[in-house]
């Protein structure tokens, strides 16, 4: 998941306002999909076919399901909250106005920490997914070093320019997706359809039940665009329709890229073989040695490999380019070379400091990942529209479901974090 991921909006933003200036017209809904869609596709589709192993395809698929609904809803949740005070208003304001100041602050610090972690988790993965290209090539790099010069490289990059940076994005963004389309390809030419519809194990898909609980927090990481819903709404000009019909767009793309991902995977890949990537931490230069072992195209496992690593580069700038900028408007720093500076110090620093000495973190970060997204991005959206229904009882504007579906979904954020912190704890059934 990328919870926030401003850079390509920003581009987009300002493309359509200098090309519908004149004739004030809206963007099209597909739009605003795509750039929901590019938030939510990254590199932490990865950890999906990994942690799904357990559980295997068609519960996977179901989960899947399940919490694409609710967090389709949550996202919604917050464009009805800000829908009652204009284009403009942030998720900062929002919780400032319609939660508790305790609550406010636990919520945005869990966006800060899912910021952190993931930008830890982009460092630690392309890392990982670099030094095996650099292997391919017959080279040998110290992976540290590979974190430095990474971090370094697209960090000046955010650094030097919001815009070039943004632009950087949308052109991983495009090779991500034509690697996709490379890649994935190939892979469904040759999945094996008894792997992904027979049970592996003794007592059919029933047995395989208990293993689907850990996928959760993973799994909304993975449909994370709720940072986004406030720059559409400005976007376009407070038409809560038009973004709604986005958001839709959005996560119907994320969901059925991750089900071709996961089909194309475990398709391929045997349940066994999954617990030797498990076992080597998890991180993509296992998951793509393991591709390598049963592919038979060279072409395929080379497309995959770059895919992997352009997904890696899109991943980072988007989380990187948000909380850099939320550190600079945060902390009042100016935006030139030295309040720049001050704000990529805060921002690359830690995460750069825990992965040289925590360097295959990846799953376990994704996991914290969306533990975090729980909060602010889950159970504070509820909350928050429940605080808004009452405050402007009369609005025009209301999600669907009633109090209802609220709750529903306020039950299902409790429910990721008690999954992530069963897991933490070992009392959840994990297949490793």
């Amino acid at each position: 998941m990328v919870p926030v991921q401003c850079g390509n909006l920003i581009l987009i933003l300002k493309v359509n306002t200098m090309n519908n200036s004149a004739a004030k017209k809206e963007p099209s809904i597909m739009v605003g999909g795509f750039v929901l869609g590019g938030a939510m596709i990254g590199a932490g589709m990865f950890s999906l076919p990994t942690i799904m192993a357990g559980a295997w395809f068609i519960n996977s698929v179901v989960i899947l399901l399940v919490v694409c609904f609710f967090m389709f809803h949550s996202g919604i949740y917050i464009l009805e909250c800000i829908s009652k005070y204009g284009a403009g208003t942030n998720y900062f304001f929002i919780s400032k106005e319609l939660l508790p100041r305790w609550a406010c602050y636990i919520a945005n610090m869990a966006l800060i920490f899912v910021l952190y972690i993931l930008i830890y988790a982009y460092i630690s993965a392309a890392g990982s997914v670099i030094k095996e290209a650099a292997a391919i090539y017959g080279y040998n790099i110290n992976l540290r070093l590979i974190f430095i010069i990474f971090t370094l490289i697209l960090g000046a990059s955010i650094w030097w320019s919001g815009v070039g940076a943004s632009r950087l994005t949308s052109l991983f963004l495009f090779i991500k997706i034509i690697l996709f389309i490379l890649a994935f390809s190939g892979l469904f030419f040759i999945v094996k359809t008894d792997l992904l519809l027979t049970s592996p194990v003794e007592g059919g898909q029933t047995a395989l039940l208990p293993f689907v609980f850990i996928i959760i927090p993973y799994a909304i990481t993975s449909f994370g665009y709720h940072g986004n819903v406030c720059s559409l709404y400005k976007l376009y000009h407070e038409n809560e329709r038009k973004v709604v019909k986005s958001c839709v767009i959005g996560c119907v793309l994320a969901l059925v890229l991750y089900f071709l991902w996961i089909m194309g995977t475990m398709g391929n890949l045997p349940r066994a073989e999954f617990l030797t990537i498990i076992n080597k931490g998890g991180n993509l230069d296992a998951f793509i040695e393991s591709l390598y072992a049963v592919l038979n195209s060279k072409n395929i496992a080379t497309f995959l490999l770059w895919f992997s690593i352009s997904a890696v580069f899109c991943s980072f700038l988007g989380v990187a380019i948000g909380l850099f900028d939320y550190i600079l408007a945060s902390l009042n720093f100016k935006d030139n070379p030295s309040g720049r500076m001050k704000s990529a110090l805060l921002c690359f620093l830690p995460p750069l400091i825990l992965c040289m000495l925590f360097p295959n973190g990846f799953l376990i970060a994704i996991a914290y990942a969306g533990m975090a997204a729980c909060i602010w991005a889950i159970i504070c959206p509820a909350v928050m529209a429940l605080k808004v229904r009452e405050r402007f009882p009369d609005s025009r504007f209301k999600v669907w479901g009633g109090k209802g579906l609220i709750y529903a979904v306020i039950a299902f954020g409790v429910v990721g974090i008690i999954c992530q912190l069963l897991a933490q704890f070992n009392l959840l059934p994990i297949y490793r």
